[in-house]
């Protein structure tokens, strides 16, 4: 078995374990919808994974009583990994996840941020930066271990911001002109 590294601890999981009909169609698909909107891990069909804190065993526990609502059986276990490499290993698939996403916020900040810079349409940028703005906060949820990625990406979006917000106010002051 591992041996613990210094300052590592196991962390405790939440599984949930479902089973719907076949039929209709859209109740699995709310289920996976919310899952994937929790940011959770599916371990396979049917077992997802979160870390336990209330708000996840808040969001669990609701989604146990409408998957029985729907006719179907859902269990909500709590776990703990058997060695501190499997605890390791579930840390890292969450946070590949994540930072994944913060890549593509990044890549999208730095597109606008080019967009602006060479003057685009200014709604449609700040209508392309509150889409951006809304992913990031998303993703911040899901960030469930705080990813090196977070902070990048929030610095890329705040200087897109600025570059977007300077030149819709520079052509607001050209049409005042």
């Amino acid at each position: 078995m591992d041996a613990p590294v210094e300052g590592e601890h196991k962390i405790r999981w939440l599984i949930l374990i479902y089973h719907l009909p076949r039929e209709p169609s859209r109740h699995r698909v709310a289920v996976w919808r919310k899952l994937k909107a929790l940011g959770a891990l599916y371990l396979q069909d049917g077992a997802a994974a979160l870390p336990d804190d209330a708000v996840t065993r808040e969001h669990l526990e609701w989604l146990q009583l409408r998957v029985r609502e729907a006719g179907g059986e859902a269990t909500l276990w709590e776990a703990l990994p058997n060695t501190v490499a499997e605890n390791r290993s579930l840390v890292e698939e969450f946070r590949a996840l994540r930072e994944a996403a913060y890549r593509e916020l990044i890549d999208s900040a730095g597109k606008l941020k080019r967009k602006a810079a060479i003057g685009a349409g200014g709604t449609v940028l700040l209508e392309e930066l509150a889409r951006i703005e809304r992913d990031f906060r998303t993703e911040r949820r899901r960030d469930y271990f705080r990813s090196p990625l977070r902070k990048v990406a929030d610095a890329a979006i705040r200087e897109a911001r600025r570059v977007v917000k300077e030149g819709a106010g520079l052509a607001v002051r050209e049409d005042a002109g």
